[in-house]
């Protein structure tokens, strides 16, 4: 395999890059490719819904995900190559596309320095033949994706090239190109946090101000999440990253209040549940996780009980690689309604 630059050394940049239309990079493959792009003052773009990296299980609208932990500065990957055309899709985007767009955006010249480069490097006469149609089946058209959550500079900075690669082949080593690790970090992002159902006593409408709230969740709510990121056409790489829950903090919601906890938060016990559930015969007694309320709520308003549960996450390359990703966190609130209770004295 060999990396073709996308780049002109003449003073016409030919710059097939990655636009923002690739909204969705991890996505499964959508075939029906819509060509799409754009134009800037040094060539012409590309983008498309062929993703090159598929998550297994299928990616989430996002809203359940995980993310790092507020402390961790960690963040994915700007941009990776991978998969993005089959030898007929990458020449039908550019009859399609590509070509007229140059002819309507540039001047003769230009478009014609662009028109014959592109020839040279993947036109009948070149080292491809014809985009390589007669290699259907062997291999795919490599190019940079976007990562849209990632910070504007960062994905600008991005090196953009076009290279193909047979399908029982590695890409060779370079900036961008997936090793274990990075489609680790691509995972990561796709690992689905369930909803975690959270046990109260008292129940959220019936708080008592000086009575302690118990928390607690529930061993089967606190299973290990796993997700596999792989290449389209490329099995051989993989990486699969698993989350497992480790801790839960509470926010009462209000300073007047007295949360009950380790001073990592409430730790998932040996049995694999946190906290404990409350019943009569605890009567009395400060609950291993939970929280105290110091003041009512009054006119028809609440607490905002937040809880947080903390996730440490791990990741296994199928070349044996492996190691930890920063600690992931995912939150949900509950509004509680605090009582105070009323003492007659005769």
């Amino acid at each position: 395999m060999r990396r073709g630059s996308a780049l002109l050394a003449a003073a016409v940049v030919y710059v097939l890059a990655i636009g923002s239309a690739a909204a969705q990079p991890l996505a499964p493959i959508d075939r029906k490719e819509k060509a799409t792009g754009g134009t800037t003052k040094t060539g012409i773009y590309a983008g498309g819904s062929f993703t090159g990296v598929i998550i297994d299980p299928p990616a989430s609208d996002g809203s359940n995900s995980l993310s790092p932990a507020s402390s961790t500065p960690w963040k994915p990957p700007a941009c990776y190559y991978a998969p993005r055309w089959l030898a007929s899709e990458f020449k039908a985007w550019w009859e399609s596309y590509a070509e007229p767009e140059a002819h309507r955006t540039h001047d003769r010249g230009d478009a014609s320095a662009i028109v014959e480069d592109h020839k040279a490097r993947y036109g009948v006469d070149s080292e491809y033949n014809d985009h390589n149609i007669e290699r259907e089946d062997e291999g795919s058209w490599w190019t940079v994706h976007t990562n849209p959550d990632a910070d504007s500079e960062d994905r600008q900075a991005c090196e953009r090239s076009i290279f193909w690669v047979d399908h029982g082949e590695a890409p060779d080593p370079g900036p961008g190109v997936p090793d274990a690790l990075t489609l680790a970090e691509l995972a990561y992002a796709h690992v689905d946090i369930p909803e975690l159902e959270f046990g109260l006593s008292p129940e959220a409408a019936a708080q008592k101000v000086n009575l302690s709230t118990w928390v607690w969740v529930p061993e089967a709510e606190l299973v290990p999440v796993s997700v596999t990121a792989r290449l389209d056409g490329y099995a051989a790489l993989s990486s699969t990253v698993t989350a497992t829950p480790v801790s839960l903090t509470i926010d009462p919601g209000t300073d007047d209040a007295t949360v009950h906890a380790g001073s990592g938060g409430c730790a998932v016990s040996s049995s694999g549940a946190i906290g404990e559930r409350w019943d009569s015969s605890k009567a009395g007694l400060t609950p291993p996780c939970g929280v105290t309320y110091g003041r009512a709520t009054h006119d028809g308003g609440s607490y905002a009980l937040g809880a947080t549960v903390t996730w440490e996450v791990s990741w296994s390359g199928s070349d044996g690689s492996g190691g930890e990703l920063p600690a992931g966190e995912f939150a949900s609130t509950q509004e509680v309604r605090v009582q105070e209770v009323q003492t007659v004295v005769r």
